[in-house]
């Protein structure tokens, strides 16, 4: 009986000591996966480790903006995100479904206007001329799609936010996705100042889907990167040269 009981035992104890070596190793990947710093507001995702994403959030202008400190006159008025398309035209998809009573033919064709106020100041053709119209995409989710919906933003004073998904070696921009806050109304503000114009904002989100990041200072607030906007504005619906100048460099 006791010699059974010793054996009983001895088995229990090399099943604990297994296991218990078994939960502390860790594969080597899994090990530096851990410990690898993503660059801020881009956490590594996806299975395959190479794929980071940035979010650019696109703020209605607060009133310390208005009135900012002078800045010295010796500003590029462009900045560059460092990525980019290397295989174009790029192909998106549009979710019409709006809080506002938009038709589908003025959101498809205002954003397809704001394409090509990028494309035609390149070599480039970097946006397709068709375009898709399905009113389940979603943003914010990596599906190899480039998503443009409105959608509730969990932030106030955010107008539009656009997530750009790259490779870490390479980087290649593979996809882009873009949310309009429906906490604001949206139409054409040339014809109602007191709505946000979408084909302004538009045009500011699709130079961060190209590679182009915000500005922010004084000295660049006519450049339609310009990190802020307000209702009625319609500025940002044209490109300035410190724009193309960024984009030509990416594109040629």
């Amino acid at each position: 009986m006791k010699l059974r009981t010793i054996i009983i035992l001895t088995i229990v104890m090399l099943m604990l000591s297994i296991t218990v070596t078994a939960s502390m190793l860790i594969p080597s990947s899994d090990k530096a996966k851990e410990h690898a710093k993503a660059p801020e507001k881009s956490p590594a995702i996806g299975d395959d480790w190479e794929l980071e994403r940035i979010d650019f959030v696109h703020y209605a202008k607060p009133d310390w903006a208005v009135k900012p400190p002078k800045i010295p006159k010796t500003e590029t008025c462009y900045k560059l995100m460092g990525v980019k398309w290397k295989s174009f035209p790029v192909d998106y998809v549009i979710n019409p479904t709006n809080n506002d009573g938009l038709s589908e033919s003025f959101v498809v064709n205002t954003i397809s206007t704001s394409a090509e106020t990028w494309d035609i100041v390149t070599s480039s053709e970097l946006f397709s001329d068709s375009y898709g119209i399905d009113y389940t995409v979603q943003y914010g989710v990596y599906d190899y799609q480039n998503s443009i919906v409105f959608g509730d933003y969990p932030e106030s004073g955010v107008i539009g936010v656009t997530s750009v998904w790259y490779t870490r070696k390479g980087k290649e921009i593979v996809e882009f996705d873009m949310l309009l806050d429906t906490d604001f109304t949206w139409g054409d503000a040339e014809l109602n100042t007191n709505l946000m114009d979408l084909e302004n904002i538009m045009t500011h989100e699709l130079g961060h889907a190209v590679g182009l990041s915000d500005l922010y200072s004084d000295a660049c607030s006519a450049v339609t990167m310009y990190g802020y906007s307000n209702y009625g504005e319609i500025s940002k619906r044209s490109l300035e040269q410190p724009d193309i100048t960024g984009l030509q460099e990416m594109y040629g």
